[in-house]
């Protein structure tokens, strides 16, 4: 689940693509228009107005010029695109959203673009919703609030369900309720061959298992989820804040971060769900400054009561209720999901505040070890040598419903974890990559150490040659099964995309 939101890219002059340039696309205008003839969506090709704008995705770290961009409005444009990508032996990835934090949402072939298959249907009787997978979280989360019901969803209001599900879907009631994949009861997906399928635990429940979790653009492209929602009204918000201004403070904040792993995850509150943050916010003394903190945010499921007894053993560490309690009160999820990722001194600035010429890379690493104040320290200290302040550190809480399935209910693998510990590097000036990129590295080396070697397939980096271990552990050779009876030929193919054929394993002479 992140936590900031970017607006949608406009670029500067239009610039030549180099496809145009190097005469490389490799499909005929006879071709593109037998195409065109049977979509009731559009296309984007290079060369055309808009078509610059049209392959940036959120992550601008990352740029790829696809040959043709397929604006799919329903699902027998989708079943044309894959004919044509078949026909024309082009490589396909599907886009909803476009938040893929290793950029995987565009390549240089042709991307199926659904953002535009937004529908929602929810019958408030039986508590189902089925919807598209271009649908964001912003329209989701304002349907449901109609009803008073849920599913747990991201931060990020932009984000579209189909890729954020099929990574398996985090997010602040996610201890309360579970993954967003686990409330799936059905999809409807076009598979590599062009084939209309339904799956579920009934109908081809081999792809139905493989969908939750198994990442997307790996089996077929996602037209819809039908969704078993649950009930929920007003919750409480909390945000606490401890500073790492000093040696006394962050003594302190180690402490509470030790305090959060141990009574926190795993068996702690059910009702509660919480995410730690390592990052530079405005304080009410300096509200145009940046100061570091350990921010915790977080939201509980009863009375204020029952809220405050839970949180007693992190209020025991505050010195200062009145400039550490930044967040407290009662609301309906809606808007409280929207304030815990706002800054409390400024209500309408998203934490952190990145500028939209940045560039951003992530990690992450699952941690399944309750660790002591000291091993924590080592992270905050690195953390305090960050070259940028809108760098963080997050720590979203496991345990509760999220480790209530077993490993292998479904492909979605991380049910015995205690967090998912994840960072944003962000630079502005290519002079300022370097710094960051080292300081990511290091990230890495001192996560992987506290790590139980797995990551969350959501927050994807790229060049990472263990991916299908860290993601899909125990559980891969049945989705390798899978990969090779829905995409044998590897069509939705990229960097890591599941292998037809389990990869043979390195032998030293």
């Amino acid at each position: 689940m992140t936590t900031f939101r970017k607006k949608h890219h406009k670029s500067g002059p239009w610039i030549e693509d180099k496809h145009r340039e190097t005469g490389l696309l490799s499909y005929t205008g006879e071709a593109l228009g037998e195409l065109q003839e049977k979509l009731a969506g559009d296309v984007q090709q290079p060369g055309y107005p808009g078509y610059n704008d049209d392959r940036m995705v959120f992550m601008h770290t990352y740029q790829n010029y696809p040959q043709l961009i397929i604006h799919a409005t329903c699902e027998t444009d989708v079943i044309a695109g894959l004919k044509f990508a078949r026909k024309q032996r082009l490589k396909v990835t599907t886009r909803s959203g476009g938040h893929s934090t290793a950029g995987y949402s565009v390549n240089d072939q042709i991307v199926i673009d659904t953002s535009r298959m937004g529908h929602v249907l929810i019958d408030p009787d039986t508590r189902r919703a089925k919807v598209g997978p271009g649908t964001n979280f912003r329209t989701l989360n304002r349907m449901l609030h109609h009803y008073k019901l849920h599913v747990p969803g991201g931060g990020c209001e932009t984000v579209c369900i189909a890729g954020y599900m099929q990574g398996g879907g985090y997010g602040f009631t996610s201890r309360l309720f579970g993954m967003n994949c686990d409330h799936v009861v059905g999809i409807r997906m076009v598979t590599a061959d062009g084939t209309l399928l339904r799956a579920n635990k009934d109908e081809n429940a081999d792809l139905f298992w493989a969908v939750r979790g198994g990442t997307g653009n790996q089996f077929g492209i996602l037209t819809e989820i039908e969704y078993d929602l649950v009930p929920l009204k007003k919750v409480w918000a909390f945000g606490l804040r401890f500073p790492l201004k000093h040696e006394d403070d962050i003594q302190t904040a180690c402490r509470v971060l030790e305090t959060v792993q141990a009574q926190y995850t795993y068996d702690g509150p059910p009702k509660m769900g919480m995410q730690a943050l390592l990052m530079y916010l405005p304080t009410p003394e300096k509200p145009d400054g940046q100061e570091p903190c350990i921010s915790l945010r977080g939201l509980y499921d009863g009375t204020e009561a029952e809220c405050e007894a839970a949180l007693g053993p992190l209020l025991d560490h505050v010195k200062d209720r009145k400039t550490q309690v930044d967040i407290w009160n009662h609301g309906h999820y809606l808007k409280v999901n929207e304030q815990l990722l706002m800054t409390a001194t400024e209500p309408h600035m998203e934490m952190p505040a990145v500028s939209m010429n940045t560039k951003p890379m992530v990690d992450s690493r699952i941690i399944a070890e309750c660790h002591s104040a000291e091993r924590w320290r080592e992270m905050v200290d690195h953390f305090l040598t960050a070259p940028d302040k809108t760098i963080f550190i997050a720590l979203e809480l496991y345990g509760g419903a999220i480790n209530e399935p077993k490993s292998d209910d479904m492909a979605y693998f991380h049910r015995n974890a205690s967090l998912d510990m994840f960072t944003w590097v962000f630079w502005t000036f290519d002079t300022h990559r370097e710094a960051s990129l080292n300081w990511l590295k290091k990230f890495g080396e001192i996560g992987e150490a506290m790590s139980n070697g797995n990551r969350y397939q959501n927050y994807p980096i790229r060049g990472n040659k263990d991916f299908l271990q860290n993601y899909f552990g125990d559980n891969l050779e049945r989705l390798i099964e899978t990969k090779a009876k829905y995409d044998p030929h590897n069509l939705f193919e990229y960097e890591q995309s599941i292998p037809t054929k389990m990869p043979c394993a390195e032998t030293s002479a």
